[in-house]
């Protein structure tokens, strides 16, 4: 109970019982157990305000601080760019609040450290990829960031690392699936990671397939359908066109695909299943044309289709090693004086962020964290946002407000929105997102097994990934198998069967209603199984756990299988939903219609935009 409002948390039980949850640090990134957006006071207030128990209480909110030129709602990437971009546009004692429901900010992309005989590991928890900046807006940034991609790919990441250790992709069949417990090498070409894992395609391969279609526990049918499926290539469409092969893919799945026109064993499609949940979605709810073009999957080889958008080189693509948490900080380390303390890249990722520094009155930008907002309104002379922190409520006024936070929260905050616009707002619903961070006492197993990445098509954890070969900003990854290392297991969560927004909504609920403990079972029990013959033992082997929930993770992007206006001409329900409202603008990847930290960065330049002079006050 929430007792400054009187009001109740739907706290699964899980999380009131699981004090590994909690805190066992002032310093955020060294929280372990549940973290991302899944920890109770992440959520409850957000809760509290779609279940429509704030109501009441909003006119009692408490007046703080003076005006600010800008409120941001959301500490994300975009909510921090839109602050960034605010100030370079009207000057840098313009006066800002940022104010975020987590106890960190960078929204998805944030930081899991761990530290065990004194050797501290980084990690990202969440959003970890980028690309050489497009537009002038990510040029801003990166550059503010000292973030140059093309050299940071060139120069900090030991390419072929894992390989010359005699390790590399692997696949695990788990015995609840495929009647034993067994890991083999994997022998089709890597789609996963591979700016990471050099090669793509194993140096080994014809030996890797002799050895798993003697070896692998799948019927001999299944494992001949996978060997032709990657060897083969025969025009499974040959009476129709380029273009009307195009089309046909595009609006059929993947799984259907395989099993109606290539004519392979629904088996198939359970070995593969983990291939693409790096994405949210299992087989079923991608479509053909996407299996293609956007994860290079294989069974197109023959169809004369046009080079996929994947085999572009031009663009470089980097891993920090706390994923783009390096980006959060190096725009509040502009934002906010003595932050973060470093000399640019050359040792940002070894140090902390002073967190004492974020919501400073005499600063001109302020961070304001475990703060969720509640309400926000138009009023004649500017902008109001009622916020809970700390289980009370209270109020500032700005002459305008960027909201860089969910779309579909937004009908909630601004309950005075066009119909049509909380409509579209609510046609976004977000993929949920399960990343684990494990601490290991070291990686000799890893090493034994040859395995530096493991599908696990049956497994609870479809994906292990040990730690990636990068060495940036002071910061140096564990060089050799008897150092401490972190690996990263992610989940996938799929009902076929379902509309892809119902089967999000069920794997939503699955995974709040898991407890750590339940994490915690699972992925010591399957590390043993997969690695045990190599000398793993997790009682032993594990050092620390922290489970990033993120029950609304990827931003919704638009298929054919599920989105009719791809199909009759409508305009993207995004388009309508991020309409300015008075003084208020909407900058998140939502307002973009998919989901990329470029993306991000975008919408937020987009938001400020929209402001024009209102953003000083003046019409």
């Amino acid at each position: 109970m929430d007792r400054a409002l009187g009001l109740a948390c739907d706290i699964p039980r899980e999380d009131r019982s699981d004090a590994r949850a909690e805190h066992q640090s002032t310093y955020p990134p060294a929280l372990t157990g549940m973290r991302g957006s899944g920890y109770a006071r992440a959520y409850c207030a957000g809760h509290a305000l779609r279940n429509g128990n704030l109501a009441d209480a909003l006119p009692q909110a408490e007046p703080v601080d003076g005006v600010y030129d800008l409120v941001i709602v959301g500490g994300g990437i975009s909510g921090l760019s839109a602050a960034w971009f605010y100030r370079r546009k009207y000057g840098r004692d313009a006066k800002i609040l940022v104010l975020d429901n987590h106890d960190d900010f960078g929204g998805h992309a944030k930081r899991n450290e761990f530290t065990h005989d004194g050797d501290t590991r980084i990690a990202n928890g969440g959003a970890f990829n980028i690309y050489s900046p497009k537009t002038e807006a990510q040029k801003l940034i990166f550059d503010v960031c000292d973030i140059d991609v093309e050299k940071l790919a060139r120069t900090t990441v030991t390419r072929r690392f894992y390989e010359s250790l005699g390790m590399g992709q692997t696949v695990f069949f788990d015995r609840k699936t495929f009647g034993k417990d067994r890991l083999l090498k994997d022998p089709a070409p890597w789609t996963d990671f591979t700016f990471l894992y050099d090669p793509t395609t194993p140096p080994d391969a014809e030996a890797r397939w002799s050895a798993f279609l003697r070896d692998a526990p799948l019927p001999e049918r299944v494992r001949k359908d996978l060997f032709r499926l990657y060897h083969d290539s025969p025009d499974y469409l040959p009476s129709l066109s380029q273009d009307e092969k195009m089309r046909k893919l595009a609006l059929m799945s993947y799984r259907d695909y395989l099993i109606e026109v290539v004519g392979c064993d629904p088996m198939v499609c359970t070995y593969l299943r983990d291939r693409s949940f790096g994405s949210g979605r299992g087989l079923d709810a991608t479509t053909a044309l996407a299996a293609y073009q956007r994860f290079g999957f294989p069974g197109f080889a023959g169809l004369g289709l046009p080079e996929p958008p994947h085999h572009d080189k031009s663009s470089a693509e980097y891993h920090f090693p706390e994923g783009n948490a390096t980006i959060a900080r190096m725009i509040v380390r502009d934002l906010v004086p003595g932050a973060l303390d470093c000399d640019g890249l050359s040792d940002a990722l070894t140090r902390r962020v002073r967190y004492d520094t974020l919501d400073q009155d005499h600063n001109p930008v302020r961070i304001r964290l475990n703060s969720t907002a509640v309400n926000v309104r138009n009023e004649s002379d500017g902008v109001t946002v009622a916020y809970i922190r700390d289980g009370k409520l209270f109020q500032v006024r700005a002459q305008s407000c960027v909201l860089a936070c969910w779309f579909h929260v937004i009908p909630y905050l601004c309950p005075d929105m066009p119909a049509e616009q909380r409509d579209a707002l609510h046609y976004n619903v977000h993929t949920p997102n399960l990343w684990v961070n494990v601490w290991l006492r070291d990686w000799k197993a890893f090493h034994k097994a040859g395995a530096c990445l493991m599908n696990a098509p049956g497994a609870y954890y479809a994906s292990i990934i040990l730690e990636p070969p990068v060495s940036v900003g002071g910061y140096q990854h564990s060089a050799s198998p008897d150092q401490p290392a972190h690996v990263s297991l992610l989940r996938g969560y799929g009902a076929p069967g379902l509309p892809v927004k119902d089967q999000f909504r069920a794997g939503r609920i699955e995974m709040y209603e898991t407890s750590f403990e339940t994490y915690e079972r699972e992925l010591r029990l399957q590390f043993n199984a997969a690695l045990g013959p190599w000398g793993f033992d997790a009682a032993r082997d594990i050092t620390g756990i922290t489970v990033n929930r993120w029950g609304h993770g990827y931003s919704y992007w638009y298929s054919p299988l599920f989105d009719d206006f791809l199909k009759n001409g409508g305009d993207p329900p995004h388009l309508r939903a991020r309409r300015k409202f008075g003084r208020i603008t909407i900058a998140n990847t939502d307002s973009g219609g998919t989901d990329t930290t470029a993306l991000a960065i975008d919408m937020a330049w987009r938001a400020v935009n929209e402001l024009d002079e209102t953003g000083r006050g003046k019409e």
